[in-house]
């Protein structure tokens, strides 16, 4: 399946986002909320198949990228869609890995089709990691008081990863 360029902020739904997250008791209880909103859009059809291919993926390495930001994601036959979760913890919490972890406030959860080709599922991640180099960016997702605010950053940054 050949995908077109995705759009970031046409695959962050309102209802996928939580600015407010309480620091979660674990990574795992993140990782249930922020399928539970996917499955509330409908961009997953099953929670427990999306887990399993979450924690497939974090067993071939860390997805804590540091500066307080994690991106777990999965790539299974139970995604409908592509689509991101994103939270924001209200205070950080520590996202442990097999490599040591750390801190992190800011996670993006990334659902992608078992069906779109290996190159799309890395080009869509690698996107994703690039806008996040933009320290404007982070911080502007930082001082989001909601989900207009969290657009309104991608739509900004977004384009330069075209220059």
């Amino acid at each position: 399946m050949e995908t077109k360029k995705v759009t970031f902020s046409e695959i962050i739904k309102p209802e996928a986002v939580d600015l407010s997250l309480e620091s979660p008791d674990s990574k795992d209880d993140l990782f249930h909320h922020m399928i539970a909103m996917l499955f509330d859009v409908g961009a997953i059809g099953s929670k427990e198949e999306f887990l399993q291919a979450i924690y497939e993926r974090e067993s071939l390495g860390p997805t804590y990228m540091g500066e307080g930001i994690a991106i777990p994601h999965g790539k299974s036959g139970t995604v409908k869609q592509t689509a991101i979760a994103f939270c924001r913890c209200d205070e950080g919490f520590y996202y442990n890995t097999d490599d040591g972890g750390g801190e992190v406030d800011l996670i993006f959860m990334l659902a992608i089709p078992g069906e779109m080709s290996s190159n799309d599922y890395i080009r869509i991640l690698s996107r994703l990691a690039r806008l996040l180099v933009y320290p404007e960016f982070v911080d502007g997702l930082r001082k989001a008081k909601g989900y207009d605010d969290i657009i309104s950053s991608v739509e900004q940054y977004e384009p330069l990863l075209d220059q």
